[in-house]
């Protein structure tokens, strides 16, 4: 537990933080994404797993200190949303558990400069080639993408995965365009990844997604 949690001031913009340490705030990373190292090197990358500046304020960068605490978030993009799913960034926990939901949308695009560089996925002969499902970071998943796009099951509708923006990560977003693509062509409709193949690209998703691949 945090020695104490932040504390923002009401009717003010400056947000003051006991005693939290450095350690503390790695821990809490760590924690958070045990499966997902990547993701502990960008939060050192990005803030040195800081939530605050010396002085105790949110620690602030960018055009305008627009990317705030351990994640740098940008805090313009995404104040509303994370208040909407109960997350305050200017938080340690909140920081992180909003970055959380994000990866689990995005991947790591969003800390693309903190990630290390992956060449563009290839076109491949013959399509898909391989399964594909929920956490996999793979090329094919940039090929996957392009085809649900390209055949009106777009991933998102802006930003990372949407046409032209297409990322290596297999994310809640993907998955769901998956199981309207799985819904449109009869393949399956309920049930789970496991359970039925729902938001999994196994063998006869995967051949489907080839058939309408140009």
């Amino acid at each position: 537990m945090l020695a104490a949690s932040a504390a923002v001031l009401l009717g003010a913009t400056t947000v003051f933080a006991a005693e939290v340490s450095n350690a503390e705030v790695e821990a809490k990373v760590r924690a958070a994404f045990a499966d997902h190292p990547e993701m502990i090197a960008v939060a050192k990358c990005e803030s040195g797993y800081r939530q605050f500046a010396p002085d105790g304020t949110v620690l602030r960068g960018g055009p305008g200190g627009r990317y705030v605490g351990i994640f740098q978030i940008d805090e313009p993009l995404h104040t509303e949303r994370a208040t909407g799913l109960g997350h305050d960034i200017l938080t340690v926990d909140g920081n992180v558990a909003y970055a959380v939901w994000l990866f689990a949308a995005n991947g790591g695009s969003p800390w693309k400069g903190c990630l290390p560089r992956t060449a563009p996925a290839p076109v491949i002969a013959g399509g898909l080639t391989i399964d594909l499902k929920l956490g996999l970071r793979h090329a094919q998943v940039a090929v996957l993408q392009r085809i649900l796009n390209g055949g009106g099951f777009s991933v998102a509708a802006s930003g990372p995965g949407s046409a032209g923006q297409e990322t290596e990560y297999f994310g809640a977003l993907t998955r769901e365009a998956v199981r309207k693509f799985q819904c449109a062509k009869q393949i399956v409709c309920e049930g789970s990844e496991t359970t039925t193949g729902y938001g999994r690209v196994g063998p006869r998703t995967r051949a489907a997604l080839n058939a309408v691949t140009p």
